[in-house]
């Protein structure tokens, strides 16, 4: 009888857990709605979602990475190589290609960039035997390096209006581009959760040498991994150049540490083998609703820093308590 109760207890205990971000994320919605003037309001709700989107993109590469037992520290490079490739592509400015090609065309093209990119950091990884880390880390440096040198630099503006709809276009007031972060978000949980690649890429992240055992193509299944990661975050990129109506190199610049944050809040392990996506945009909504709240205040972004630092060193807590449960 008392190792049921213990039992149900702890099952209890997991489940709150597991949960946590939600119960946080709901808690703080509705603390900031009952003592900020102008929080409360749908058309502020639709901004928090809409300035989510593309961290909220990021986020499901790194996610993967992660979750895989492995890090991807370029998604934040490979956006912005994304962005500028794409308005370069696609723009009619100084700085640009002159070549005015279709925006969609574009899209394949940096699509393209991306998967390149996510296999060679996987060939690094898997064939060279060299730290996840490492690969990553100069990949980060490169693809800025790249988007710098493809302009000189300069910023590029005046693309086509074809291109600019995707960030016009509404439907029940909400942004198009928060319909397609969503669809990703339905799509790649799907992947992970319902299929035997997801369950694969679990296993791998829990305990290679497992994997290694039960027959899984582990570097097969890796390969995918970082590819779905760059053609992620190229996607990301060309969903930016659209909503701003240009690009810069220095598009996406600290989007690395958010990303990580609302990774890491939403629940998945940094040691691999633990996480949902339904985790992760949780977070990614928690750390936007904390953004609004504080712009709202008119409070320093400085402070901004410390409580996202502090969210990030909570869920880090959180994440040895739910391994010494499990």
């Amino acid at each position: 009888m008392e190792l049921l109760k213990v039992q149900k207890a702890n099952k209890i205990v997991r489940l709150v857990l597991n949960n946590i971000v939600w119960i946080i994320l709901i808690f703080s919605v509705a603390g900031f709605s009952s003592t900020i003037k102008g929080y409360l309001s749908l058309g502020n709700y639709i901004n928090i979602v809409y300035h989510s989107v593309f961290i909220g993109m990021l986020a499901i590469a790194e996610s993967y990475c992660l979750i895989s037992g492995n890090i991807d520290l370029s998604v934040e490079s490979m956006a912005a190589f994304g962005a500028i490739a794409s308005a370069w592509l696609c723009g009619a400015s100084p700085f640009a290609s002159g070549l005015k090609v279709n925006p969609f065309v574009g899209l394949l093209l940096v699509m393209s960039v991306g998967g390149a990119v996510g296999f060679i950091n996987a060939f690094f990884i898997l064939k060279m035997r060299i730290q996840p880390f490492l690969v990553t880390l100069s990949t980060f440096i490169v693809m800025r390096g790249l988007a710098v040198l493809l302009t000189g630099g300069k910023g590029i503006s005046q693309i086509t209006d074809s291109f600019q709809f995707v960030s016009m276009v509404k439907f029940l007031r909400m942004p198009l581009m928060v319909y397609i972060m969503f669809i990703f978000y339905i799509f790649f949980h799907f992947i992970l959760e319902k299929t035997q690649f997801g369950k694969h890429v679990f296993i791998i992240g829990g305990n290679v040498n497992v994997a290694y055992n039960f027959g899984i193509n582990v570097h097969e299944r890796l390969f995918v991994v970082f590819v779905f990661s760059g053609v992620i975050s190229a996607i990301t990129g060309w969903l930016m150049t659209a909503r701003a109506s240009g690009a810069t190199p220095a598009m996406a610049s600290g989007f690395l540490f958010e990303v990580l944050a609302a990774v890491v809040i939403g629940g998945v392990s940094m040691i691999g083998g633990v996480g949902s996506l339904i985790g992760v945009f949780a977070g990614v909504l928690l750390l936007s609703s904390i953004r609004s709240a504080l712009n709202i205040l008119a409070i320093s972004p400085f402070i901004t820093e410390v409580i996202r630092g502090s969210l990030v060193l909570m869920a880090v807590v959180l994440d040895s308590v739910k391994r010494m449960f499990r």
